[in-house]
């Protein structure tokens, strides 16, 4: 009884040794990310500036700076100031 015992026992511990070193497989990343990441605020202005000089005079973009202008358009869609009450215009 105590062979069989110990026997279950090697085997538990052999699986669960087994399963912990088995690699976890890598998840496709669903976080977009940031295409201006690691520029300061001015260096974010200053890139989209010149992006957008470059889309009106009909430059061809790379991907990376087309992700970096829908990233500039996106930052000044949210800055933008909503608009003010009708009662406010009417002053």
């Amino acid at each position: 009884m105590t062979k069989t015992l110990s026997a279950l026992a090697v085997l538990l511990f052999a699986t669960a040794a087994h399963a912990a070193q088995a690699p976890m497989p890598k998840q496709p990343s669903t976080a977009a990310v940031d295409p201006l990441a690691g520029l300061n605020m001015d260096q974010q202005m200053e890139l989209c500036d010149r992006l957008e000089t470059l889309k009106k005079e009909n430059k061809p973009l790379s991907p990376k700076m087309q992700q970096q202008l829908k990233a500039c358009q996106t930052m000044s869609m949210e800055s933008a100031p909503e608009a003010a009450p009708d009662a406010t215009q009417d002053r």
